[in-house]
């Protein structure tokens, strides 16, 4: 049996790359920044949607404790 020489994997696709290396090419380079830009997004929207059903939540409640009672 034969022994691989050290190497890495791509972080983006998957494949063999130069040992200390994070991607195998500029492309899947690119394409992983994109990607993360892109989650990062969806996060921060996500983050600001969730704080907007919060506010909301609170002032229903607090009008509710206000005119109701």
């Amino acid at each position: 049996m034969t022994s691989l020489p050290e190497h890495g994997h791509c972080e983006n696709c998957g494949d063999p790359c130069a040992f200390g290396e994070y991607f195998c090419s500029d492309e899947c380079s690119k394409e992983y920044a994109a990607d993360v830009k892109e989650a990062k997004r969806l996060d921060t929207r996500f983050f600001v949607l969730m704080g907007v059903i919060i506010a909301g939540v609170a002032v229903a409640a607090y009008l509710l404790k206000t005119f109701v009672l």
